[in-house]
């Protein structure tokens, strides 16, 4: 008998032996020896994620918001109550992702922008890593290093504390990349990695040694004026935006939501202008965002008062900006005069492109009209963003109304929120069928370009007030007088009724 039920046994596992040595692929893009494949397979068993009905993991796809945050709350097991209902505008309850939006937010592990979810926007490398250390009880291991993470950079912090957890090694090059998507083989890989220490790593890219500060001087987001646009592609992808400018160069914008906003100047294919007003940069002599003008006086001395171009001289402002000549460049710093004068900006010109612009207002085209009316837009968000107000959205009807109220004061010779017939912004507002809860207006006239108007605007305090008031949304509205091509510039703000 004890033969008879030893040759069974055997006979059971040499039978088992190739059905638990086989390895089962889930999907039909990710095979065995996949770079991911364990990770993902791993997901896979704790019901974590899943693939496309065609059988495909995808792996290249970017994920979005709400993929991660169904993610996060199956990974967790996360509660979904119903007495905790969420308020953005743009998740409805029958929304398949809502009861895992609704779970994540109420854990405070993805928040929203002012009222939105976004959830079909891409997730950056630095949003991943904000939302993993929220998600999960990691504490910081040693210092970390990436060359395009300065220690002044929104998400530093949470960026160091994966990597010192071997959650993230970075790239070979010594980047994190920040601003780059993520994909959804990177994000399982990450998640796994969080969820099983097994996957953690142990060694982290670090930047080679000659990276140093010199490196990183002028550098915004990696990229700096004399770079290729190439270059900026290679590194940044596509930009966000494309505007005119009151060079002859066109401003690429990029932004991730309106965090990291760089806006780089492209002339003949090579970088010649880049300005930010977030903690994207640094200067050659280590100031950074939110130094102090003293500072900067100590470091570079007064100001210019003006710039010679040929025969023309061109007056400066010195009390809220200061500009310099550093090397083959001016560099202008905005201050912040409601804050004790710290940089809230930088602008760096290319000192021959600068310097061959020999007049004060360029030649208005209705390209550039448009242009200025994006950019006062983009800035107002980068700026909301960077003070957690929240991004306001586009709107047509209040930039109609706006851009109404510019055309009347640019061809009629005022300069006023109320206009000839006695209409106040509100009356202009009501006429154009806007209906709201609370609204503001700004204007401005002769500042040269939409970064000019912006800090003019900043640095007042009814206008400031506007800017990061409590609203939803914007309009903004540009025109130039016919004769003089002084631009005139109208914000209308609202929240709708």
């Amino acid at each position: 008998m004890k033969k008879i039920i030893g040759s069974v046994l055997l006979l059971i596992m040499l039978f088992a032996f190739p059905l638990t040595g086989e390895t089962k692929e889930t999907f039909s893009d990710v095979k065995e020896g996949y770079w991911a494949f364990e990770e993902i397979e791993f997901l896979v068993e704790k019901g974590i994620i899943n693939g496309y009905q065609d059988g495909t993991f995808q792996p290249q796809r970017e994920v979005n918001r709400g993929q991660t945050a169904k993610m996060i709350a199956l990974a967790l097991d996360l509660e979904r109550s119903v007495d905790s209902p969420i308020s953005f505008t743009d998740v409805n309850e029958t929304d398949s992702y809502y009861p895992y939006i609704q779970a994540v937010a109420n854990n405070e592990i993805m928040k929203g922008r002012s009222n939105t979810f976004d959830t079909y926007a891409p997730l950056s490398r630095a949003q991943m890593a904000v939302t993993l250390n929220r998600a999960f009880p990691f504490t910081k291991e040693r210092d970390v290093t990436f060359s395009d993470v300065p220690k002044e950079y929104w998400a530093f912090e949470d960026i160091q504390i994966l990597a010192s957890n071997g959650i993230t090694t970075g790239f070979k090059d010594g980047t994190f990349g920040p601003t780059d998507t993520i994909t959804r083989a990177q994000f399982a890989v990450f998640l796994a990695r969080a969820l099983e220490e097994d996957f953690r790593v142990q060694d982290v890219n670090s930047p080679p040694s000659h990276v140093g500060s010199e490196k990183e001087a002028w550098k915004f987001l990696g990229i700096g004026v004399g770079d290729s646009l190439e270059t900026l592609q290679t590194e940044l992808g596509e930009p966000e935006a494309m505007e005119e400018s009151r060079y002859n160069f066109q401003w690429h914008v990029y932004h991730n939501y309106y965090q990291d906003y760089v806006q780089y100047g492209i002339q003949d294919g090579k970088v010649v202008a880049v300005y930010s007003n977030q903690d994207t940069w640094r200067s050659e002599d280590g100031l950074v965002l939110d130094k102090l003008k003293r500072d900067v006086i100590a470091t570079y001395g007064d100001p210019l008062t003006s710039i010679e171009k040929g025969n023309y001289s061109f007056s400066l402002n010195t009390e809220t900006s200061g500009t310099y000549i550093i090397g083959d460049q001016y560099v202008t710093f905005f201050y912040d005069a409601h804050r004790d004068h710290r940089i809230t900006a930088v602008l760096i010109i290319d000192q021959a492109v600068e310097e061959e612009f020999q007049q004060y207002y360029k030649k208005p085209t209705k390209q550039l009209k448009d242009s200025y009316e994006r950019m006062v837009f983009y800035l107002a968000n980068a700026q909301r963003e960077r003070f957690s107000r929240g991004t306001l959205a586009w709107d047509d009807a209040a930039a109609n109304t706006a851009r109404d109220h510019s055309i009347d004061m640019a061809q009629n010779g005022f300069f006023d929120h109320t206009n000839l017939n006695g209409e106040d912004p509100f009356d202009r507002m009501m006429k154009n069928h806007i209906r709201f809860y609370n609204a503001a207006e700004n204007i401005a006239y002769g500042q040269v370009s939409p970064i000019y108007v912006h800090h003019s605007w900043m640095n007042s305090k009814s206008h400031r007030s506007a800017l990061l008031g409590d609203y939803t949304r914007l309009g903004v509205g540009v025109a130039f007088h016919d004769q003089y091509h002084q631009p005139y510039y109208t914000q209308n703000f609202y929240t709708p009724r």
